[in-house]
């Protein structure tokens, strides 16, 4: 564990930015995280903040392994309702200021780690994108591995919950539920690129769900961090330079503060 510097502790979001850039622009290996809090903005529901939908459900009930298993029909009511209210959310200029990120940079050099299953940043042009808590986009069977593309006929309006053509069991979003592990050979390959990488940069985050938050707080020391957050976080004393603000507006400004000092505009 290591403190952080009271040097960091930049009260101005310009001055923030400028510094940001120039470590930007000097890194030569970057992981991006992003959170809920980065889609948000694009109409897509945070679960844990205070009003979230963990204050209207009850995970345990809607959202573990075992209540699927039990109860697969209560957990599909729970998926409807979510795909129903939330459907079809588009990249927001948060999204779109990553993918510029990106390109400004290079994706062999500039990954993108993301808790958020919407798949917002590929469809905000972002490649080498992992995503380690899953795709709502994709169907799967929990049994055999089975898995397809979601199709809202054929998933959404089968009742009272749609079956594996493989082996008969109910499929379910290709999502970490409660109870369920990651996919370990994805998180790992996304955790040895941020201990490797110079610069970090958490975005629209919490840092209080394990162990994805480590692929900020895990690099060591000699790795940059930056976080882009509306709130504080439990482990801000962890972070070199935290950028407070809506990030909507704050990457943007990244953005163009990056192209200004390249040269791009």
């Amino acid at each position: 564990m290591f403190s952080i510097n009271s040097e960091y502790l930049m009260s101005s979001i310009t001055q923030l930015l400028e510094q940001v850039t120039q470590l930007i622009i000097d890194a030569k290996s970057i992981v991006i995280f992003t959170g809920a809090g980065i889609s948000v903005p694009s109409g897509v529901p945070d679960f844990r903040t205070p009003g979230g939908l963990w204050d209207i459900y009850d995970p345990y009930e809607v959202s573990t392994m075992r209540a699927f298993k039990k109860k697969p029909e209560k957990v599909w009511e729970f998926f409807r309702e979510l795909y129903e209210k939330f459907s079809n959310p588009i990249p927001n200029p948060a999204h779109f200021a990553v993918t510029e990120i990106q390109k400004i940079k290079g994706v062999d050099t500039t990954h993108i780690i993301t808790q958020n299953i919407d798949g917002l940043h590929r469809k905000a042009g972002a490649e080498n994108v992992f995503e380690i808590h899953g795709n709502a986009e994709v169907m799967q069977c929990y049994k055999c591995g089975f898995e397809e593309e979601l199709d809202i006929e054929k998933h959404l309006k089968t009742l009272p919950y749609p079956l594996c053509p493989e082996c008969g069991k109910p499929l379910k979003p290709k999502v970490v539920l409660f109870e369920e592990l990651l996919d370990n050979n994805l998180f790992q390959r996304a955790l040895r690129l941020a201990v490797k990488s110079d610069l970090a940069i958490g975005i629209g985050t919490s840092l209080g769900v394990f162990p994805a938050a480590d692929i900020l707080l895990a690099p060591p020391p000699r790795t940059k961090k930056v976080v882009f957050n509306l709130t504080k976080t439990y482990y801000d004393h962890l972070i070199h330079y935290r950028v407070r603000g809506d990030v909507v507006n704050t990457l943007p400004e990244l953005v163009k503060e990056i192209k200004k000092k390249m040269g791009e505009e």
